[in-house]
């Protein structure tokens, strides 16, 4: 049976790609410091949870041992009160020496998951593969330098590795598709600013999809490739999109975008001060503000991929997991 690791197996992604694999009959080795106790679906038996930090070498040369594939997806994500140097050691410094174990133990390919939160806010749009990136989050600015590192030790060793870069990913187990459910449904949901930038929707089982050509195609070595759904829509679309598809109430209260960006610094300080992660960030605000919308014709030409799913086809898929989540 062909085994293959996953590294933040209990996050959202993580978690649906490893039960994917699992289901098609590969051994996988599920690997995060944390799993949520009540996951999307229940992990199948060849399904091995392990926890752990893919940093720890001794970890890392264990659990990568007869894997032929590596997909990973840990790393630091949008924490506010994580500091900036875990950032940095998560999402840069630390993949040099666990690529190099990969290929050590004889891994056939590492499929690296990036984001388009690099590209900033988009000034010109649909954005591809070259369109210069200006990351505004040290998020977005540490993944854009853990790309290179990756790309820079494929090219020096000629290790087969494959960047995925995907738009935002929703469906069952993602807690910003929850949350969003959550505050529609109770009426609380707060329109910010005017509505009309871009968001890129990508179902997740065509994200899963998009990683299991990444993992045979041989044209997409040494590639990165934008992943998304077939078009973006805008945050107004968005919401009215939830509400219709979901039967929920429409946003009541919409404040202008000043007003949002202070009320999200002054509810960073209060929270800051209790250690806790605040509700409203200004990072979460980028939601609001940013244009996300990308040209995926070269996952088409190289992966083969074309998504399957709507934005309202996905929210229908998550509808049986949103009223029990």
């Amino acid at each position: 049976m062909t085994k293959v690791l996953v590294t933040g197996a209990g996050g959202f992604i993580g978690s649906n790609l490893g039960c994917f694999l699992a289901e098609q009959n590969l051994e996988v080795i599920g690997l995060d410091r944390h799993f949520p106790e009540d996951p999307p679906q229940a992990f199948p038996e060849n399904f091995q949870k392990l926890m752990g930090d893919f940093r720890d070498p001794s970890l890392a040369e264990e659990i990568l041992s007869g894997v032929d594939t590596v997909f990973h997806l840990a790393g630091a994500h949008l924490q506010v009160s994580l500091p900036e140097s875990e950032y940095w050691d998560l999402n840069v410094h630390s993949l040099p020496r666990f690529l190099e174990q990969a290929r050590e133990r004889g891994v056939r390919r590492f499929v690296h998951t990036s984001t388009v939160g690099m590209y900033g806010n988009l000034k010109t749009w649909p954005a591809n593969e070259d369109t210069p990136c200006r990351p505004q989050s040290i998020y977005g600015e540490t993944k854009l330098a853990g790309e290179k590192a990756i790309l820079s030790y494929g090219q020096s060793t000629g290790f087969p590795v494959v960047i995925l870069r995907p738009a935002w990913v929703y469906g069952p187990g993602c807690p910003r598709t929850r949350k969003i459910y959550r505050t529609l449904k109770k009426g609380r949901f707060i329109m910010i600013g005017r509505g009309d930038n871009l968001r890129h929707p990508l179902y997740i089982r065509d994200m899963i999809e998009a990683f299991r050509l990444a993992m045979y195609r041989e044209e997409a070595l040494g590639q990165v490739l934008l992943v998304g759904g077939e078009r973006a829509i805008t945050t107004n679309e968005l919401v009215e999109t939830f509400c219709r598809v979901l039967k929920l109430p429409r946003p009541r209260i919409r404040i202008p975008y000043g007003w949002g960006k202070a009320l999200a610094a002054g509810t960073e300080t209060v929270f800051g001060w209790l250690k806790k992660e605040p509700p409203i960030s200004r990072r979460s605000l980028e939601f609001f503000d940013t244009n996300n919308a990308f040209d995926i014709g070269k996952a088409k030409r190289v992966l083969g991929f074309h998504p399957r799913y709507t934005f309202e086809a996905g929210l229908e898929a998550t509808r049986e997991w949103l009223a029990r989540a």
